[in-house]
């Protein structure tokens, strides 16, 4: 400080101390100050800056800092500026999905990438265990792969130093595809294939052998874990194949339970014999026999012993036929006077051969080790049923017709008779009277005897079988029968009814009916009173009610002369004529039926040799 000029001046020098940005500036002013004040102004002490040991001068120092604060700006603005570009591009040497979309920009790297996606798309996957496979389909099961977001996922802005480089870098970097994966749909799709992968475990295995029973032991198995597997598949996608993670299987029967179940026969079941008691007799079947028939069979996880019992039954019949009740057939006669007489068929008994087996097991594992001998029915050779003879209540038609004086003929048809006779005729089935009777020779009982051929009167076999033909169609069509095949003759005997009556002419003329109500029937046919007789016996069915129209058209018989050398003399028969009988049948008093029939007779011609 200066106290006056020309005097002794008494200085006080202050402390140096480095100044700061906000010094220089109160610096600067102070030296203002003075300088305006004249005070000190001509002092080379004071005009020079003070300096520090240090370090460079204060003002040289604050230019520095600011130098460096403007590269720094300068430095941050161009890595924004990178780091805005690299994020319009993907990184140079980047690839997906074996895809090189470095440098490109968003559009060019999702077209680049769009077909590579699309068949990864529809790609299936196999999924594996061991050398097992199948396959999925990638869509079926939820999975898809985005080419947008996967390129978006490339382009998003950072100003990581690593991305930064790596976008100029140019090294070449494979990028997994974003995929979406909808896990309910890809456990539900591994689920669907899972028993194309599972190897089954194999069960133990009791075996019976004449040493006993013995065990071959059951294998674990391998099936497919859904869940696990799905996380897998998920986690992997895009991928060609998986090896999907196995879960154990037990075997339903496992060799623990099957060695237990073997030593329980041999200890048991196996070791001793079994008395069986039956309606007829009690029979013993020995250990021996049980093992010789025995298997052991698995069912819903359980083991089961099983003995055929068919050829115990035949054993146990063979030793003791008393055990077997045989049946009885059914049959039906005649009487003398014409009666029907029936016998219904009897069951009889015999093992039952099908529940011999499970009887014999429960009378093993039974405490006394006694069963029952199971029988079962066994049918006569002929049943009640078969000949239907519970129908046969009453006689439902009977037709006669007149029996002229003629021993030969009459033999021809007694013997036509008793071959009716026990013919039965079931629901539906037909009567044919040329099989019932055939064949119609000397054999069968059968005689030579009066017959019209072309319309000449001579002798064959079974002459007057016409005669139990019209019988027999006339007993059926009063019970009601369906006319099948008849014909009547071509000339008229007034031994028959008008238009109502049939011939018969082996291989050519035939008398069929058929049985149309719902009861079997049966047939007898007889000569008393010199009248041929047949009866049909059944169930009352149909009601018939018949009618005939008046003769017309009625034509004299003339005289034939015949050079023929076989030609035989007759005197003539019947004039011709035509006429109609009509048929009614009623069931519970309703009519169901009508028809009618229109027959022209030729006259019956003398014939006069020559």
């Amino acid at each position: 400080m200066t106290r006056g000029e020309g005097g002794d001046r008494d200085t006080e020098v202050e402390p140096y101390l480095q100044e700061s940005p906000e010094d220089d500036a109160v610096d600067v002013e102070a030296r203002a100050s003075r300088d305006d004040a004249g005070v000190g102004h001509d002092d080379p002490a004071e005009d020079q800056a003070p300096v520090d040991e240090d370090g460079p001068p204060a003002a040289s120092g604050h230019w520095g800092r600011w130098v460096a604060f403007g590269l720094l700006v300068i430095v941050a603005g161009a890595y924004v500026v990178a780091a805005f570009y690299v994020s319009a591009r993907v990184p140079d040497g980047t690839r997906v999905l074996g895809v090189d979309i470095g440098g490109l920009q968003r559009a060019a790297a999702v077209a680049a990438l769009e077909p590579a996606f699309a068949e990864v798309q529809d790609a299936p996957v196999t999924l594996t265990i061991d050398e097992r496979g199948t396959l999925i389909d990638p869509t079926e099961a939820g999975l898809s792969a985005d080419a947008a977001a996967t390129v978006d996922s490339l382009l998003s802005f950072s100003l990581s130093p690593m991305r930064i480089m790596r976008a100029f870098s140019g090294a070449e970097v494979d990028v997994d595809p974003v995929t979406d994966v909808d896990r309910d749909a890809l456990v539900a799709a591994v689920d669907a294939v899972a028993d194309n992968l599972v190897a089954e475990p194999q069960d133990a295995v009791v075996t019976v052998s004449s040493t006993g029973a013995a065990v071959t032991p059951g294998v674990d198995g391998e099936g497919v874990d859904t869940e696990a597997s799905a996380d897998i598949v998920a986690e992997a996608w895009p991928v060609d194949a998986v090896e999907v993670v196995a879960a154990p299987l037990e075997p339903a029967i496992t060799t623990a339970e099957a060695e237990d179940f073997a030593a329980d026969l041999n200890a048991t079941t196996l070791a001793a014999d079994v008395l069986m008691s039956g309606e007829n007799g009690d029979a013993t079947v020995t250990s021996e026999q049980m093992v010789e028939n025995a298997t052991v069979v698995a069912e819903d996880g359980e083991l089961r012993l099983v003995i055929d019992g068919a050829p115990i039954a035949a054993e146990l019949e063979r030793a003791d036929p008393a055990l077997v009740s045989d049946p009885s057939a059914a049959s039906f006669s005649f009487t003398s006077d014409h009666q029907l007489t029936v016998v219904d068929s009897t069951t009889g008994r015999a093992i039952d051969p099908d529940a011999l087996g499970e009887a014999v097991v429960a009378a093993a594992t039974s405490a006394d080790r006694v069963g029952a001998l199971p029988y079962r029915d066994t049918e006569a050779t002929v049943t009640s049923d078969d000949l239907g003879v519970d129908d046969f209540k009453e006689i439902v038609s009977t037709f006669s017709t007149p029996v002229p004086y003629d021993p030969i003929r009459t033999k021809n048809l007694a013997r036509g008779a008793e071959l009716i006779t026990g013919t039965v005729v079931k629901p539906g089935e037909r009567f044919d009277l040329t099989e019932v009777l055939s064949p119609i020779n000397g054999e069968n009982g059968f005689y030579q005897a009066g017959v019209i051929v072309n319309g000449i009167h001579t002798e064959g076999y079974g002459g007057g079988l016409s005669q139990v033909s019209t019988t027999a169609y006339n007993a059926g069509y009063f019970a009601g029968m369906d006319d099948i095949a008849h014909r009547p003759h071509s000339v008229y005997f007034q031994r028959y009814p008008a238009g109502r009556e049939s011939t018969l002419f082996i291989g050519s003329i035939n008398m069929v009916f058929e049985n149309s109500t719902p009861y079997s029937l049966v047939m007898s046919a007889y000569i008393e009173d010199a009248k041929l007789t047949v009866e049909i016996w059944s169930t009352p069915y149909y009601t018939v009610k018949t009618s005939a129209s008046a003769r017309t058209n009625v034509t004299p018989i003339t005289t034939v002369e015949l050079d023929d050398p076989d030609c035989e003399a007759y005197p003539g028969g019947e004039d011709g004529f035509t006429i109609t009988n009509t048929r009614e049948r009623y069931v519970d008093g309703e009519l169901v039926d009508r028809k009618s029939l229109t027959w022209t007779y030729r006259p019956d011609n003398a014939v006069k040799c020559v």
